[in-house]
């Protein structure tokens, strides 16, 4: 029972939501194609009826509600499913609400969340935390980020290289490190150019570059094409370090932007083309954007899936808990901050991962260093960031459907968790 007049506010702009009896959405959406159509299906008949109880429906309402439910299944089971852009099932419960509102979010590119700073949450920050952000903002000169490119091959010298440009006073942002090997090479489908292009991303974060050389061995491929894009973009020099195997002895050889130019040059002129044709001409005609990751430091644990997450919706992702080891900074409370904040300065994107279904006692037991990000974020680099459930990035132990425990102590505090 609309009137054209009120539906027809679309034309103006207006997003208008109809509550439609099931049967009479295929002729609407014939009239009006650009509907979106969601179809609320109840999970179990019991629950819906335990629900109108609770509502205090008696009598013949109570019994048309029934009737209605028992039809509107056995609609389901036969109906056109391409009538419906989406399936619903309605659990009744904050899980429903929130699946409804994330597929409208997604759809029409709205919002429908009230932010963080909205209710006050940034006010209750401590005041050193505070403090120490406002100290680094407030820096004249912020500390060099340098991009650590080795052979994979080398990969067991990780510890060390990050150690290394630590030592130095400066932040290492290492591919390995920031991207994960396997979880990067599966997610993007075992694709070298698009788990390169993840590479090139992270290296144009970057003050400097520094290439680990193993001197018996030819630099490979994907070392040549960091080093071309940095001769591109970066017009400035880099650093070779010789030898990777040993670095306590180790030399730097730094070349300049010319130096760097004709090293560019004397390489051989097919495998340039190649690097070119299959990487560099595509990457450089893209905006590849970086995806800042902000969790609880107590759930380090999931960050791959983090990870996988941003792969999936095709951003880069910037993880502070991989790129900066803790165990070198565990007593540089102050820089092991300020090298997290440098890096969240740096991104085009920033999602802070909870679980969304407790997001009050979730923003309570924020980390000191989370709670600075978030801060950080409000105060001085005003870049909004969206908040993703652990259970979007389908970690098992939120996943409502999965039992992720194997007694039943531990089933009922992580179901707390999570409902």
């Amino acid at each position: 029972g609309y009137y054209k007049k009120d539906i027809e506010k679309i034309l103006n702009g207006t997003n208008l939501i109809t509550e439609l009896y099931y049967s009479e959405v295929p002729d609407f959406k014939k009239q009006y194609p650009d509907t979106i159509s969601i179809y609320i299906v109840p999970g179990d008949v019991a629950l819906a009826i335990k629900n109108l109880e609770a509502r205090n429906i008696e009598g013949d309402e109570f019994e048309k509600r029934i009737h209605d439910i028992k039809n509107e299944l056995e609609f389901f089971s036969k109906m056109d499913i391409d009538c419906f852009d989406y399936i619903l099932v309605n659990d009744y419960n904050l899980y429903s609400v929130d699946e409804f509102n994330d597929y409208i979010s997604k759809t029409l590119g709205i919002e429908l969340h009230d932010s963080i700073s909205s209710n006050g949450f940034i006010d209750r920050i401590p005041q050193h935390i505070k403090s120490m952000v406002d100290d680094f903002a407030l820096k004249d000169k912020s500390k060099k980020v340098v991009y650590t490119s080795f052979d994979g091959d080398d990969m067991h010298y990780l510890h060390d290289i990050c150690k290394t440009v630590i030592e130095q006073g400066k932040i290492p942002l290492n591919p390995e490190s920031a991207l994960g090997y396997y979880v990067s090479t599966v997610m993007l489908g075992g694709v070298k150019q698009k788990v390169m292009t993840d590479c090139l991303t992270l290296e144009l974060m970057a003050d400097e570059l520094y290439v680990y050389r193993n001197d018996n061995v030819d630099i490979s491929e994907g070392i040549i094409a960091e080093m071309m894009l940095w001769n591109i973009i970066k017009k400035n020099g880099f650093s070779f370090i010789h030898d990777v195997r040993n670095l306590d002895k180790a030399y730097m050889e730094s070349l300049d932007y010319d130096q760097l130019t004709e090293w560019v040059k004397s390489q051989d002129s097919v495998l340039k083309q190649e690097l070119f044709h299959n990487l560099l001409d595509e990457y450089v005609s893209q905006n590849h954007k970086r995806a800042y990751i902000v969790a609880n430091f107590k759930n380090f644990k999931h960050i791959d899936w983090a990870r996988a997450y941003c792969y999936e919706n095709g951003v880069c992702p910037i993880s502070p808990q991989n790129i900066l080891p803790f165990s070198k900074y565990r007593n540089l409370k102050k820089d092991y901050l300020e090298a997290r904040l440098e890096l969240l300065s740096r991104v085009d994107e920033v999602y802070l991962f909870m679980d969304r279904f407790n997001q009050t006692e979730e923003l309570e037991k924020l980390d000191e260093f989370s709670l600075a990000e978030l801060y950080y974020l409000e105060k001085y680099c005003k870049k909004p960031f969206s908040i993703i459930g652990w259970d979007q990035a389908k970690v098992p132990k939120y996943d409502k459907g999965k039992k992720w425990s194997l007694t039943t102590k531990e089933d009922i505090r992580t179901r707390k968790l999570v409902k």
